[in-house]
């Protein structure tokens, strides 16, 4: 069977605006403690491995999220620490936000972090300067961008630290779109994510999964958002928790650390 890579961003269905005040987070209902228990569940029944990308903030409000996921023999990788995207950002706040991000994940499971994902695959323009920020904290990969400098379809690739992309397929007419998580993984019909699944397996490469806890509960409580967020968020397109079971039972999955084999 041939493995591929699962990975969770753990965040409340908030955006950063609504949270820029510390008391902010008391105003909305977090629902992120029992979805991700129910994606580790998933994962316990089917014998499969994931990495964690987990925001700095919601590892401070909920450390037992941080128990269950090591206890699941899962990997811990940094999502931000304020869940902000990185393009709005300049290089002395990106550096406090991976640092501080760091410092909480380390701290809370008593081992090195070695994996980053910025909010939205956000990574800044400066990739150089980006990466060896990521370098100096200690990280290994990065998961940051949607697209590598190439526009192909590689799931890894190394320049200064290793790094991940999610999957794409080519869309009928369209350009290629990724098929492997965000709006089109709840939207695409299943054949054409089987067909995605094929043409990796057949480039020898794997597929790099992503879902958000958020997806597996339609119950959303009310945000400050965007009309075209609630659109593309809404949970009628919430498909994920069916899909993902069905690709649990059809593939087999494992962290992005033990996928790339180091300690």
């Amino acid at each position: 069977m041939v493995t591929n890579m699962l990975s969770i961003d753990v965040e409340d269905n908030f955006t950063y605006d609504e949270l820029q005040n510390k008391d902010d987070w008391q105003r909305y209902e977090s629902q992120v403690v029992e979805n991700t228990l129910r994606i580790l569940s998933l994962l316990q029944k089917h014998n499969a491995i994931a990495t964690f990308f987990i925001v700095g903030k919601v590892a401070e409000r909920h450390p037992e999220l941080i128990k269950f996921i090591i206890d699941g023999k899962h990997e811990v990788a940094s999502h931000s620490y304020w869940h902000r995207p990185l393009s709005q950002m300049n290089f002395d706040e990106i550096e406090q936000d991976i640092s501080m991000s760091s410092e909480i994940l380390s701290s809370l499971t008593g081992k090195k972090v070695f994996g980053y994902r910025a909010m939205g695959y956000s990574a800044p323009e400066d990739e150089a300067r980006f990466f060896s920020l990521l370098k100096k904290y200690g990280y290994i990969y990065d998961s940051s961008k949607k697209i590598n400098n190439q526009n192909i379809c590689r799931t890894i690739q190394k320049y200064e630290i290793y790094q991940i992309y999610p999957s794409k397929i080519s869309f009928f007419f369209f350009k290629k779109i990724i098929f492997s998580g965000g709006t089109y993984f709840r939207l695409l019909p299943m054949f054409l994510i089987n067909s995605g699944f094929s043409f990796y397996r057949r480039s020898n490469q794997p597929v790099m999964l992503y879902i958000h806890p958020w997806e597996l509960n339609k119950d959303q409580p009310k945000r400050n958002v965007s009309f075209k967020q609630k659109l593309l968020q809404s949970p009628i397109t919430f498909t994920t928790e069916k899909k993902l079971t069905y690709l649990l039972q059809r593939y087999r999955f494992i962290s992005i650390k033990d996928y790339l084999d180091f300690n």
